[in-house]
């Protein structure tokens, strides 16, 4: 499924997959943070059989589907968009950052960013006739999620492992009317004395039905036909993660398990909601199968603001390539040129006095000569100068200050881009670029093309800054180099000299940089 290309095909930042209180308080914090945003919502909350959801500060008591009504308004009226569908296709597209393709049931299509799975679980129950039919009226499982609404009532917690116990003592703090199920799960002494110290009673045998009368549970009937009557059970349920996108997408599952017991299959995630799939977060219980409500929610909070973060990380790289792609661009100089202040200092670069002044002077061209700088000094030291740069309006000036230092008889200027210059028949005794930066196979490129220009027994003067230069916290180039990394750019017959120095620069407050140096003699 490549969706990428299909005309009907909405890109966005994120989409999350599931419209609980976990994927809605994801999608709330990246809408409020001006992001585009599609919740896709089957609508299976793991929570809507419940008439109540409890211990949500601000909304106690509310219906859970009543609490999703509400998520879905708030997060429209950030600008969201709510799909009630199911996820159909889901696929990482290639390509240097995360990016996914999805779809919808309803024939929608996205292109994302990023891919939230907020797909919750699915309670898996002990086989018992009956009990899944009660599940989240009279039959329950957390205490903190239905206790207070059983207390003092008749409850049976219904053992599918002695951990079963821990759910009797919290129950057991709700209700003296106390009875442990025990389903067949052997309990020891030690297991039987607290129950019996608490007054909690204890019943062996199998439970085969969940009775009801009149719409209400009443009892259970064990397999040696006793009833015992009860108004509601407690049971652990095993939660299991929904994978249906989750598989789609190469998202692992990991067991969560209490002392040596699988206790519920959540999706595999770090400490943050990563997954193992770059770009792909799961969040509620589809992470974290034990969390409430209000826990999902949070942690939604805590996703949705991860997102932003790395969203605007990314934002932040790729406009600072386009601005670095911008500046190798002649708009770009013919801007900065067309402003009244000098974009340089006037000086020449310090390179080139120390190696052109062990030169005979001839014949030189500057390439990327900006306003003339090094152009004019070597006129002055008895060169024939030629600057070339792409630039025509940094060459206007580079011609007004040759002028001003009286050298213009000794200097020429031409329009030329390095990137697709040919010398042709020219050659000249020295040819010099400084600070010209360009990724690494297109710099090779242009030292090519340099090297093609130099005259027999001429030099080749290539000057950069060196990667080691870029100050910590700076985002890292490409177009820095290392003088070595050009010399598979010269062919047989060169002389060639590597070096790294050292030495103060004055801009923006002295510190020490480092240039790196190509010189490199061709044979006569």
């Amino acid at each position: 499924m490549s969706l990428n290309s299909t005309p009907d095909t909405t890109a966005v930042d994120v989409v999350v997959v599931g419209g609980g209180a976990a994927g809605l308080s994801t999608a709330l914090v990246l809408a409020r943070s001006r992001r585009s945003v599609v919740v896709v919502d089957a609508g299976e909350q793991r929570n809507a059989p419940a008439d109540h959801m409890h211990n949500y500060l601000g909304r106690e008591g509310t219906p859970p589907l009543e609490l999703a009504r509400i998520g879905r308004e708030e997060v429209e009226s950030y600008g969201a968009t709510v799909v009630r569908g199911r996820v159909t296709g889901a696929e990482a597209l290639p390509g240097a950052v995360p990016s996914f393709a999805i779809a919808v049931d309803d024939g929608s299509r996205f292109v994302a960013r990023r891919v939230v799975l907020a797909t919750g679980v699915v309670d898996e129950l002990p086989d018992v006739p009956g009990l899944a039919e009660r599940w989240g009226r009279d039959v329950l499982h957390c205490p903190y999620c239905h206790g207070w609404e059983v207390r003092d009532q008749r409850v049976g917690v219904l053992l599918t492992s002695p951990l079963g116990l821990h759910q009797a003592g919290l129950f057991g703090q709700l209700t003296d009317q106390l009875t442990v199920l025990a389903n067949g799960v052997a309990l020891d002494h030690g297991q039987r004395e607290p129950l019996r110290a608490k007054g909690h009673r204890v019943v062996d045998d199998v439970v085969v039905e969940v009775l009801v009368t009149d719409d209400r549970l009443s009892g259970v009937r064990l397999a040696n036909g006793t009833v015992v009557e009860l108004d509601a059970i407690a049971v652990a349920s095993f939660p299991r993660a929904r994978t249906d996108v989750a598989d789609l997408l190469g998202v692992p599952t990991a067991q969560v398990e209490m002392n040596g017991t699988p206790m519920a299959v959540g999706l595999e995630v770090d400490a943050t909601g990563a997954t193992p799939v770059p770009g792909v977060l799961a969040v509620g219980n589809a992470a974290a199968p034990m969390a409430t409500v209000i826990g999902a929610a949070a942690a939604g909070m805590q996703t949705g603001a991860l997102l932003n973060a790395q969203l605007v990380a990314e934002d932040t790289d790729t406009a600072v390539e386009a601005a670095r792609a911008a500046m190798r661009e002649p708009e770009a100089w013919e801007e900065r040129y067309g402003e009244a202040a000098p974009v340089w200092s006037g000086r020449v670069n310090p390179q080139v006095p120390v190696k052109a002044s062990e030169l005979t002077p001839g014949r030189a061209i500057d390439v990327g000569c900006g306003e003339g700088a090094d152009v004019i000094w070597l006129a002055q030291h008895g060169w024939d100068v030629t600057g070339m740069d792409f630039s025509p309006t940094g060459l206007d000036r580079a011609r007004q200050h040759a002028e001003e230092a009286g050298v213009a008889e000794r200097t020429s200027f031409r329009v030329g881009d390095i990137r697709t210059w040919e010398p042709g028949d020219e050659r000249w005794d020295l040819v010099t670029a400084h600070y010209v930066h360009l990724p690494p196979e297109p710099m090779l490129d242009v030292v090519r093309r340099l090297s093609a220009a130099v005259a027999p027994g001429g030099t080749l003067l290539v000057v950069g800054h060196h990667p080691g230069d870029v100050p910590a916290g700076i985002r890292d180039r490409d177009d820095l180099f290392v003088p070595e990394a050009l010399l598979p750019a010269l062919g047989d017959g060169w002389d060639a000299r590597t070096e790294v120095v050292e030495r103060t620069h004055t801009g923006m407050g002295a510190h020490t940089v480092r240039d790196s140096i190509l010189v490199a003699t061709r044979a006569t």
